[in-house]
């Protein structure tokens, strides 16, 4: 398995998550882990890397390259790592989105033939589903009578991150667990991927975006030549034009983040105007969108912004 600053599988050690590892820990060392387990949290704030080395805790703890609890770091020699990197492991599950693709019916259904079958290690089994709350509702209900009757062997961690409302159905067979960094905790852990990446910074870990979203964002900033000083049509007119070409949603989202933080800098510096600012920061997101869902012409869409932009200041 090819892996990147953007993959959790390569951080192999645990930042400012101590407490929900150790709470984990304890709940699979007395026998009460649940069956089902939702963690919620902002998409790139760890929930991934979390579960990634409590996994890594659960099945290297028999093994002489057993998980540093201490440091929460994982050993690379465990059979257990080498295992999910070369995709072989028997005994643990990833359902996860790729390419942007969402997570299709027959995978659920897939999966509920596996589980049928009992796991060749005679050991625990755990499912991994991410960004469950992309299921549509035909994979949602599917998923759902999986989850009814999990099996006795088998353990389902789910991971919503939050960009779309989670069918209430899958949320009520669920214990949940809410993740939180504080500013620091998410400064400490992108200073720690920055460093041990030696990656080169085009924006400010400042910028209030989860580590995760920090490495990608800042990752198209490089890839598009965008500058952070650059004014904000510019820079807008980089994303979107790269947008029409890559169809990478991403884009998009970065787009929105860039008009938040232009914005909220207007409304720092003109308390009198705040219901106006918004109101138009709203007006552009809004054809930003329609730019997206309709195809729009892309010089009119830039015109359009340009416009509203220079009536706000």
């Amino acid at each position: 398995m090819l892996i990147n600053n953007q993959d959790p599988f390569n951080s192999t050690r645990l930042i400012s998550l101590d407490k929900y590892f150790d709470e984990m820990v304890k709940l699979h060392n007395l026998g009460n882990l649940p069956k089902v387990m939702l963690l919620n949290g902002k998409k790139g704030i760890g929930k991934f890397t979390l579960v990634f080395h409590f996994l890594n805790y659960v099945y290297s703890k028999n093994e002489n390259t057993h998980y540093n609890i201490i440091d929460k770091v994982i050993n690379t020699d465990s059979n257990f790592y080498k295992s999910i990197l070369n995709g072989i492991c028997p005994d643990v599950i990833f359902l996860r989105t790729t390419e942007g693709k969402n997570i299709k019916l027959d995978e659920v259904r897939h999966l509920k033939s596996t589980l049928t079958s009992s796991s060749l290690t005679g050991k625990p089994r755990f499912i991994i589903i991410d960004e469950v709350e992309f299921l549509n509702l035909n994979s949602a209900n599917a998923l759902l009578k999986i989850l009814e009757e999990p099996g006795k062997n088998n353990y389902f961690i789910l991971i919503n991150n939050l960009q779309a409302d989670l069918i209430e159905t899958i949320s009520s067979r669920c214990l949940k667990n809410n993740i939180f960094l504080n500013s620091i905790q998410r400064i400490k852990i992108i200073d720690h991927l920055v460093d041990k990446n030696k990656i080169n910074c085009f924006i400010k870990p400042s910028f209030d975006l989860t580590p995760g979203v920090f490495i990608i964002y800042n990752e198209l900033f490089d890839k598009y030549k965008i500058d952070i000083e650059e004014n904000i049509t510019s820079k807008l007119n980089k994303l979107l034009n790269a947008y029409k070409k890559d169809k990478n949603k991403v884009l998009i989202n970065m787009s929105y983040f860039l008009i938040d933080h232009f914005f909220y800098e207007l409304v720092k510096n003109n308390e009198k105007k705040i219901e106006f600012l918004l109101n138009l920061k709203s007006i552009i997101v809004h054809k930003i969108n329609n730019f997206v869902v309709y195809n729009l012409s892309i010089n009119s869409v830039l015109n359009y912004i340009d416009l509203k932009i220079k009536n706000a200041r």
